[in-house]
């Protein structure tokens, strides 16, 4: 995700992937109203199953985009003010019972400055993107322990700004982002994606076709003299791991591009997923098991009102839809998770007295 989380157009900083803060909002709408978009027969509404405050999270903010793991537990990045690119995760069971905090301070050694994109760990722990201070800042996978605890962090060969990050569950990392000269303010850019070893090594450079990136981008007709004044697009938004052992990766385009990639850096499939509504850009997703859920929001063309979200899931082999919901309408919600078996959708609010709530979606 997401005001920054996808970085859609521009290149804002390394934390374009996740700085999108979901602040509270008193008198918010119910969850369980639908969402403002056109509800033709085959679109089904997602009310609101079950809703739980998590006790341990009051106060303060979060940041997208949260994860989940097969046990159903929650991933969440929290905001501190006291030190905004450095917030920790938090781990929370499905009783809202926060079971560990992974927090980058913990790694003093590195004298890092930010910390950013996560997966959770096939044992329990959690891998996390960061970097050191410094117009040449160090590259790092920081990898915790299951109880929070830091274990040893991977420092890549590498030297460009991170955007999407995901880990391999054999421990191999897809890092992607963009490469510049920060002291040229005439360089923009160039878009870089690669997978590393666990012990920091490049293995495999990958490539997207320009033919991919669907609407990203498009109506903007640039002289070659503007051409080189405009960030370029970026080549991925967001990565999750699926049951299969491949990354899920996805591209800021409409209809929304899935790169299904294994731990080698060859692309296996790509899935092409159409959004409900013509325009719609993917904003977050995730799978499970053989369906991946994909939120599209509806912006439209530039000055033609916002008309809301939905959600599409889609087979995860061929990105064939398989139903559209229409998403709930909650101000400040994040998708946080899906589960293909029990047909539910959690996401995340904030709701009066800054209390975290967790909100579980079914079809109705």
């Amino acid at each position: 995700m997401r005001s920054y989380s996808t970085g859609f157009f521009a290149l804002v900083g390394f934390t374009a992937l996740s700085t999108a803060l979901w602040a509270g909002q008193n008198g918010s709408a119910s969850a369980e109203a639908a969402a403002s978009i056109p509800v033709s027969a085959s679109t089904i509404t997602l009310r609101a199953s079950s809703t739980m405050n998590v006790v341990s999270e009051m106060g303060g903010a979060f940041m997208s985009s949260s994860k989940c793991d097969a046990d159903g537990n929650l991933y969440i990045r929290k905001f501190a003010a006291d030190r905004p690119l450095l917030g920790p995760v938090v781990k929370i069971d499905a009783d809202g019972k926060r079971v560990a905090l992974f927090d980058p301070a913990a790694f003093s050694q590195l004298a890092l400055e930010r910390a950013d994109a996560f997966s959770p760990a096939s044992d329990g722990g959690l891998y996390q993107i960061a970097q050191s201070a410094g117009l040449k800042p160090r590259i790092y996978v920081l990898h915790y322990a299951s109880d929070g605890s830091p274990a040893s962090p991977a420092r890549l060969d590498a030297d460009f700004e991170v955007y999407t990050f995901a880990a391999f569950a054999g421990g191999n990392f897809l890092v992607s982002g963009v490469r510049r000269d920060a002291q040229n303010k005439d360089d923009h850019g160039r878009n870089f994606t690669a997978v590393f070893s666990a012990d920091g090594r490049e293995l495999a450079r990958l490539s997207f076709e320009e033919a991919g990136r669907g609407k990203a981008g498009a109506g903007l007709k640039l002289q070659p003299k503007d051409a080189a004044k405009v960030a370029p697009a970026l080549d991925l938004s967001d990565a999750e791991v699926g049951a299969d052992g491949y990354l899920y990766v996805m591209r800021p385009s409409s209809p929304a591009l899935v790169y299904v990639i294994a731990p080698s850096g060859k692309i296996m499939q790509t899935l092409k997923v159409t959004p409900p509504l013509l325009g719609a850009m993917p904003n977050a997703f995730h799978v499970s098991g053989n369906r991946l859920a994909v939120v599209f929001a509806n912006g439209g063309d530039p000055g033609q009102e916002n008309r809301g979200s939905a959600v599409v899931v889609a087979d995860a082999q061929t990105g064939g839809t398989i139903a559209s919901y229409a998403a709930p309408a909650a101000p400040g919600a994040s998708f946080a998770c899906f589960s293909a078996n029990d047909g539910v959708f959690t996401f995340l609010k904030l709701v009066e007295g800054n209390a975290l709530e967790v909100v579980h979606a079914e079809a109705q």
